[in-house]
């Protein structure tokens, strides 16, 4: 069995950027060597693949906002698209489905960096991949020049679909072709983009067709993410699916301005997301992933999904959740929250979702209660509930909220926040009813939408409300709409003149304060791994032994070597790190995992070149607090040390420590370099 592999790579380039984007493939005619007909009285043939389609429709199963589809041909052929645009510019492909026809459709979006737009060039490379890895090329399709794709002023212009031709090692014709659609335009560094979130518990029942009273049909938001629960029900007969069923509601209420980029299913938990045409460019990768928490973790009648992906440089994570019901839960909730924080691994699989994302909106039935303790059961609680709701006396019951009471204790959605609530309970009112409550459920916001960044960025609310129209479900949809700002940043290229200079991270101090216990003996060992995809090289610090609070000494933390060049782009950026309880015979319990933020370290450079920047930042673990890391921080431009002197002194430490993986390259990322 061989497949083949489309790659996509860039030449080198020098000065300026541009941003690409709608870049759709597909290919026939390739020339595969080394395959043998069925048919014994031949020994060698070439094998022809069917010719390929572009269809602009996307499906549930394909990610990205162009589409490629791979056809299958009956000797066995085939593109393999967990591999396609796995080169420089690549991100691997998840979750594909053949349809009845055998046909794989890829639904995916690359933007490029270039240098110098006059001469920068887009290169193709096909590959036919082989047993045990092995590749060999069946052509390229070489010198697209960038400038092609831009009009005189500036402003991108589509180069439409084209066939181009395969060429071999020496320009030489072959019998394949690749195509290609590809669009180009140059990103404004800094963009407010207006975003639209919506949750609904359907409650098992078809949704009328009409929507309008909920989600937007002005074409007013550039992001629309929309969260379903108990999204069950028996579909029209046109569709073959309540989920397929429910994304086409929801595509006709939008409008045709709205691509689907991506949707995810688990149970009955649905999350998709739709931009507007006009940034679908903006969009690389696109990654997405489920957890259930339901009984045995298998059901997945509870749970979370998720969808990340990035516009330009700023990265976007939507989660999607449905938490344990009944009064007297909260505990169970607060315990989904932690394993759907600490166990949802999407983006870089090594840190957690609340630690990689520059903006996490998190929403869904959470299901969190009222709570009135001893507060007037013997005085008809429900009735005094009811009647507060009647009157818009909403902040008189809000203080019986589980989910308020749980956060402000720092027990679950830690860092997150969440607008006034100037709306009735969403949960329970009679179907049917516009705000007739079920006299034998407590009335609850259970319906939530909350959202955290890093530091360095914010969220404008502009609106957090409910949809009492909507009658087909015992809960009221509800929705927030917000701003924010996005970054197209430099390009991360180096600008400047001296060779094998870089950018180096140096810490003057660090110290870690209250961390968890992870040994028997109610301590840890702790120390610390930097990584990220700006950093070319993970580096660990000396392991301090049987502290909860340890302190590194400038000769105990390695210097971190970067591969981001312009300092506007630095500004922007930040280091990941965990802290690890060090163990002989495993690679070690996790901690906490931080960011620390380089705009400070930035500016103490600009102040002056020895300049030192402090910085505080908090531990989590599973979403939770987990102790603090503050330290200083030295922001230095020198002769790269990892070709300068491969080992140093420290390293040798950490050699004698035990670390028999120190220093290892990371080669496998999720992410789409840039660099």
């Amino acid at each position: 069995m061989q497949t083949a592999q489309v790659k996509m790579q860039k030449l080198k380039e020098k000065g300026g950027k541009l941003k690409f984007g709608k870049i759709p493939l597909a290919a026939t005619n390739l020339h595969l060597p080394h395959m043998r007909k069925k048919n014994k009285t031949k020994k060698k043939t070439h094998r022809v693949l069917p010719e390929l389609q572009i269809q602009e429709q996307q499906t549930t199963t394909t990610k990205g906002n162009s589409t490629l589809q791979i056809a299958r041909s009956s000797s066995g052929l085939t593109f393999d698209p967990d591999e396609i645009a796995a080169g420089v510019n690549g991100v691997k492909m998840r979750n594909i489905h053949k349809n009845e026809d055998g046909v794989m459709a890829v639904n995916q979006t690359f933007n490029f960096e270039v240098q110098d737009i006059k001469t920068a060039t887009l290169s193709v490379y096909v590959y036919n991949k082989a047993l045990w890895g092995m590749e060999e090329s069946l052509g390229s399709c070489i010198g697209l020049n960038v400038a092609n794709f831009l009009q005189e002023n500036g402003a991108g212009r589509e180069e439409g679909t084209k066939w181009y031709d395969l060429l071999s090692k020496d320009c030489k014709a072959l019998s394949g072709k690749v195509l290609l659609h590809i669009g180009g335009g140059i990103a404004d560094p800094e963009q407010k983009i207006t975003t639209f979130v919506g949750t609904w518990n359907v409650g098992k029942t078809r949704p009328p067709m009409e929507l309008s009273s909920w989600i937007p049909t002005n074409n007013a938001y550039q992001i629309v993410a929309i969260g379903a629960q108990e999204c069950d029900y028996q579909p029209q007969k046109a569709f073959a699916d309540c989920g397929k069923e429910w994304l086409q509601v929801l595509n006709t209420n939008l409008g045709f301005r709205y691509k689907l980029i991506h949707a995810i299913s688990r149970g009955q938990m649905r999350l998709a997301i739709f931009v507007r045409d006009d940034v679908v460019r903006a969009l690389s990768e696109i990654d997405s992933g489920s957890l259930a928490t339901g009984v045995g973790h298998v059901m997945a009648n509870k749970g979370g999904v998720a969808i990340s992906f990035k516009l330009w440089d700023t990265s976007l994570c939507f989660i999607n959740c449905h938490f344990a019901a009944h009064m007297g839960h909260c505990q169970t909730r607060n315990s989904n929250y932690r394993e759907i924080a600490g166990q949802l691994r999407i983006g870089y699989p090594r840190m957690e979702i609340l630690n990689q994302f520059h903006y996490v909106f998190w929403f869904g039935d959470l299901n969190y209660r009222l709570d009135l303790g001893g507060h007037g059961e013997k005085k008809r609680p429900w009735q005094r509930v009811v009647k507060a709701i009647e009157a818009g006396r909403y902040n008189e019951i809000l203080q019986f909220d589980e989910l308020r009471r749980e956060r402000e204790a720092s027990r679950v959605l830690y860092g997150f926040k969440e607008g006034e609530i100037n709306f009735p309970p969403t949960f329970k009112v009679e179907k049917g009813a516009l705000s007739l409550y079920n006299k034998r459920r407590m009335p609850a916001w259970c319906d939530r939408i909350l959202w955290r960044t890093l530091p360095g960025h914010s969220v404008k609310l502009t609106s957090y409300v409910s949809t009492p129209t909507m009658l087909t479900s015992d809960h009221k949809p509800v929705a927030a709409t917000f701003t924010i700002t996005v970054h197209a940043l430099p390009s991360s290229f180096s600008s400047m003149d001296e060779e094998d200079k870089r950018w180096h991270i140096r810490f003057t101090s660090m110290r870690a304060k209250n961390l968890r216990a992870s040994d028997i003996n109610g301590f840890s060992d702790p120390y610390i791994c930097f990584e990220g995809e700006n950093i070319l090289r993970e580096t660990r610090s000396k392991v301090k032994v049987r502290t909860l609070n340890p302190v590194w000494n400038p000769k105990e933390l390695r210097p971190l070597v970067l591969r981001t060049f312009p300092l506007q782009r630095l500004e922007k950026e930040y280091v990941f790190l965990r802290v690890l309880d060090y163990n002989y015979t495993s690679n070690g319990d996790t901690l906490g995992y931080a960011v620390i933020p380089l705009a400070q370290a930035v500016q103490a450079f600009n102040r002056g070149p020895n300049g030192v920047a402090h910085f505080k930042v908090g531990l989590l673990h599973h979403g939770l607090p987990a102790g603090t890391l503050e330290g200083g921080i030295q922001l230095t431009w020198e002769i790269n040390i990892l070709k300068r002197r491969p080992f140093d002194n420290n390293e040798s430490m950490m050699r004698k420590s035990g670390f028999k993986n120190f220093g290892r390259i990371l080669t496998k990322r999720n992410f789409l370099r840039h660099s």
